[in-house]
């Protein structure tokens, strides 16, 4: 039995490194892609069987160059990396594409906190003001708010840390407005002047 020949199986390491970037790219984008647009996994045999064919230009013009090189121990050597390195582009696309958050929604839009502007309106404990702007209208069905109550209202602040979303200075104002005054049912809108 020949011994192996280390120089030839480095030599298609390395080639098969050099060939490899723009396959496992493409290996990379299609198990990204697939995995976030559609939470579908592409088989690996797939994967393998597209990038062998994109290897195969670039394998068929070293080839061309010196054909001892694409059927030697260099060639094999070669094409195995080439193959392993789809694989593992493949595989971290996919991942990828699994962690990466899905499209953006209204919801986290508005995930969004106070404008930067309003840093001077927060109090040395680190809480902003809210005070209500226009009018304060009733749910319907349910009973109308007294008027005195919605004078309070009108007049009325609260203190909220600033450092709170949007969606969570919402939530902790409708808590503290049921609480504090009763109230079935509340729904707030703060925007991001704390009004």
């Amino acid at each position: 039995m020949a011994p192996l020949p280390i120089s030839e199986i480095l030599v298609g390491v390395y080639l098969g490194l050099i060939a490899a970037l723009f396959p496992s790219f493409i290996a990379f984008s299609i198990g990204f892609g697939f995995k976030y647009f559609t939470n579908v996994t592409v088989p690996g045999l797939g994967v393998v069987a597209l990038g062998g064919t994109l290897a195969g230009v670039t394998g068929g013009l070293m080839g061309l160059i010196d054909p001892q090189l694409a059927s030697g121990w260099a060639g094999i050597t070669a094409i195995l990396v080439i193959l392993m390195g789809c694989l593992w582009a493949h595989s971290q696309g996919d991942k990828l594409g699994a962690a990466t958050p899905r499209r953006l929604t209204l919801k986290s839009l508005r995930e969004s906190q106070l404008s930067a502007e309003l840093a001077e309106r927060v109090d040395s404990y680190g809480q902003i003001r809210i005070r209500p702007t226009g009018d304060i209208h009733d749910i319907e069905g349910y009973p109308p708010l007294p008027e005195n109550l919605r004078e309070q209202l009108r007049t009325s602040s609260w203190k909220f840390p600033a450092d709170l979303s949007l969606t969570e200075l919402e939530t902790r104002l409708e808590e503290r407005l049921t609480t504090d005054h009763e109230l079935a049912e509340v729904a707030v809108v703060v925007d991001k002047r704390a009004s």
